[in-house]
């Protein structure tokens, strides 16, 4: 991520995080959890972009090496370099492994992406619970210091 970005994000995790602190000391519980929500889902949302960035980052470095690959075998003529003939199969072979390495790459991606997204809700309600038993802890204690 970048470090202008990351910057941003930490600013907005933090303006949520404080958001929630006060709500928390209010006791406004819906207010509360509605803004937990929000965070997941803006970290959620974050999460995501860099993870396919990065995805794609790799995968289109590997899919240009595959083309690359490919023209060079189709721009050689073997029958006027002899010596390149043996190297035919190895080229062929390195090509075809790396093409089932990279369809397996981008399945397992997806099946990861469709999975996450459909256990998206569950998550989501189980972070909000979970802040929210976090932060009544913290009002608690803190209205116990008050007292």
């Amino acid at each position: 991520m970048k470090k202008e970005l990351a910057e941003e994000f930490n600013q907005e995790v933090d303006n949520y995080r404080k958001a929630l602190v006060y709500y928390a000391q209010e006791r406004d519980w819906e207010t509360f959890q509605d803004k937990a929500g929000r965070m997941f889902d803006y970290i959620e949302s974050i999460e995501f972009k860099e993870l396919e960035r990065r995805f794609f980052t790799v995968f289109n470095f590997i899919l240009a090496l595959l083309i690359l690959a490919v023209i060079l075998l189709f721009s050689v003529d073997f029958q006027v370099h002899q010596e390149l003939l043996r190297l035919k199969t190895v080229f062929i072979l390195s090509a075809i492994a790396v093409s089932s390495f990279e369809l397996y790459f981008f399945i397992d991606y997806r099946l990861y992406a469709e999975i996450k997204t459909l256990s998206y809700r569950k998550r989501r309600d189980l972070f909000v619970k979970n802040i929210a038993q976090d932060f009544s802890s913290y009002a608690a204690q803190s209205e116990q210091k008050a007292a």
